[in-house]
């Protein structure tokens, strides 16, 4: 019964408490430029950033040479552009608004690709 009453009393605690407040992801991601051949796997929000993660039949090589075409355009300014040892590359734009964070990884035993577009809200 002991266990009962505690599991009851952490679902109303988690039930009563306020929903943690998450960044709209307009404010963090206004303009998205979606990997080619893909589809969103997930999110991860917080207060002021948002992160949506994507898996693309795409190389990683590919990507990122879409990337930088994408973000050397108007209104995007490519800032930083890296590829780490174990391949993967990160790649971080500004603009007049939110600024934008590429990281693209190889999908594990696949040619594809794991995309992460990240964005934090402007203060």
């Amino acid at each position: 019964m002991r266990k009962i009453t505690l599991s009851l009393a952490v679902v109303l605690a988690t039930a009563c408490s306020e929903p943690r407040k998450q960044v709209d992801i307009s404010d963090a991601l206004p303009t998205i430029l979606l990997p080619p051949s893909s589809q969103i796997i997930g999110k991860e929000a917080g207060e002021d950033a948002i992160k949506v993660k994507f898996r693309s039949s795409w190389a990683p090589e590919a990507l990122a040479a879409y990337y930088r075409d994408q973000l050397a355009q108007r209104p995007w300014r490519l800032v930083s552009d890296v590829k780490t040892a174990d391949g993967s590359f990160v790649l971080y734009a500004e603009t007049d608004g939110p600024p934008l964070w590429v990281s693209i990884r190889r999908a594990d035993g696949s040619a594809g690709s794991f995309v992460d577009l990240a964005g934090a809200k402007t203060r």
